[in-house]
């Protein structure tokens, strides 16, 4: 009886450290960071969705990385990343578009408060992590760039 007794105890105390270890696990690769998207294409982007989290859409290129979603729960490792693309005139509803990449999280930094998703026009993805409000990638800036440039010789042309 008592070795019954022991028994049951000693597996209820494995379950229970168990339990805690893989709490511990998954407390330590999910993290809650604020979400602004960064759309480098000329339409709209709605509905977007990082791994099934929606976190908000981003307005046609320059018009983007001005909202997104406060408090959103994340893992590590790759993400499916989709959305909607904003409906051109005529159009009934804009078609829905995946990530022609799988953009992973990686190790989400334990100092970050922001998750940047940087969608580019090829619908590749890319995320960055930072403490204050994110700002443009490198590939973004080489966009903004040309943007810039496009911008600057149809004025000269008027």
């Amino acid at each position: 009886m008592l070795n019954k007794i022991v028994s049951r105890r000693t597996l209820l105390a494995g379950a229970a450290l168990w339990l805690l270890g893989t709490s511990a696990a998954m407390a330590q690769t999910d993290k809650v960071l604020d979400v602004v998207v960064f759309n480098y294409s000329s339409r709209a982007l709605l509905d977007v969705t990082v791994g099934g989290v929606r976190v908000g859409g981003a307005g046609p290129y320059p018009f983007s990385g001005r909202r997104g979603k406060i408090g959103a729960r994340f893992s590590n490792g790759p993400q499916t990343v989709t959305w909607r693309v904003g409906v051109a005139e005529g159009e009934e509803k804009g078609e829905v578009v995946r990530s022609s990449n799988t953009p992973t999280m990686g190790e989400i930094p334990s100092d970050a408060r922001y998750v940047s998703v940087h969608i580019y026009p090829d619908a590749a993805v890319e995320f960055m992590f930072s403490r204050r409000v994110p700002v443009l990638s490198k590939r973004g800036e080489a966009i903004d760039a040309d943007y810039r440039r496009r911008k600057a010789a149809q004025q000269s042309e008027s």
